[in-house]
């Protein structure tokens, strides 16, 4: 008996992933709405349920809808880890279908909008990780601004396949698939994939066919705070070097020494966090490591004013204990160092 194929279906508002399913589904679906883990864990079951009680020539594909705050990645890649811990074959998951209202993302990119924190991140998260990215809501969109988004995604998620909404009509319209679909989540996102390949310094691309350019900047050293603030707020907003739509990547800021920072932007919105990773841990990024896609990116000027963010060798020389005590303009990250706040001015 082969074990059941497990898709799973997630938007940003929950009644557009619950109607692709009803299409795509051929009888057996589940809606899950809590943590990640308990979410895994009522698949896992589910789809045991369906092992134990179907003859083996019946149908035991699994359509699973995933409530807009869950975590589809980290969802997917304990149901491959289990899996491949019982079985030894973490194929076990056919596809993970990301439901967009086209005109809603393309608010987010192109209005200006610098505020929607939540709904830029969860947007991110359903593209990158998603094998099958169903638009819907594109008529809104002018022939150039639907270019534009479609071809945003395809570098956001190059192993994704994007398709119109009302064109999934059954299982049948979704793509071939091994079932290895959780095997992208570790590293299929783009700005994963650029990060991890070889190359210089910085690394561009254009594709011809429309106006995105993609870059990729490098440098081992830290970043000064107050410069790197005015290179966000000056070179880096819409229309100075072009307009940045995505950017994803790590971070050192020289005032925070011992933590690496996390990059990331969406629209006019940009976040800049705290990860996981101290500073000195072996696996740690070194320096800076960010990915850019946007449209007609002046790739010179962006990296040019990056680099006047960079510490200069004197200040480079003076030491993380007197980095410390510059102002610093970013929030602070009190979780990790709940001192941080009486260090700068």
């Amino acid at each position: 008996m082969r074990p059941a194929a497990t898709t799973l279906v997630s938007a940003l508002h929950e009644a557009d992933a619950v109607r692709v399913a009803a299409r795509i589904g051929s009888g057996h679906r589940m809606h899950v709405a809590s943590d990640a883990l308990s979410a895994a864990r009522g698949i896992a079951g589910r789809r045991d349920q369906l092992d134990r009680t179907l003859r083996s020539d019946a149908d035991h594909d699994l359509v699973v809808t995933l409530a807009p705050e869950v975590d589809v990645r980290a969802v997917g890649m304990m149901l491959a880890n289990a899996a491949r811990s019982e079985t030894g074959d973490d194929r076990v998951l056919r596809h993970v279908v990301a439901v967009l209202r086209a005109d809603d993302v393309a608010h987010l990119l192109w209005s200006d909008v610098d505020d929607a924190f939540v709904a830029a991140e969860r947007v991110v998260a359903l593209v990158e990780y998603a094998t099958v990215i169903a638009l819907d809501r594109v008529e809104p969109l002018s022939g150039r601004r639907r270019r534009a988004l479609v071809a945003l995604l395809h570098r956001m998620a190059p192993h994704a396949v994007i398709v119109a909404a009302p064109a999934l009509r059954g299982p049948l319209d979704l793509p071939a698939s091994n079932g290895g679909a959780a095997r992208l989540l570790a590293s299929g996102a783009g700005w994963m994939r650029a990060l991890s390949t070889d190359g210089g310094r910085t690394d561009t691309g254009r594709d011809p066919r429309d106006d995105l350019v993609t870059m990729r900047y490098r440098e081992p050293l830290p970043f000064h705070p107050g410069r790197l603030a005015a290179v966000i707020a000056d070179d880096l907003s819409a229309g100075t070097n072009g307009r940045v739509l995505r950017s994803k990547g790590f971070f050192r800021l020289a005032s925070r020494p011992d933590h690496v920072g996390s990059w990331s932007s969406f629209g006019a919105m940009l976040a800049l966090d705290p990860t996981a990773n101290p500073s000195w841990d072996e696996d740690a990024p070194v320096g800076q490591a960010i990915w850019f896609v946007g449209e007609r990116l002046d790739v010179h000027a962006v990296e040019h004013a990056l680099d006047r963010a960079l510490l200069t060798a004197g200040e480079l020389l003076a030491g993380p204990d007197v980095w410390r005590s510059w102002a610093d303009p970013f929030p602070v990250w009190p979780a990790l160092d709940p001192s941080h706040e009486h260090r700068h001015d």
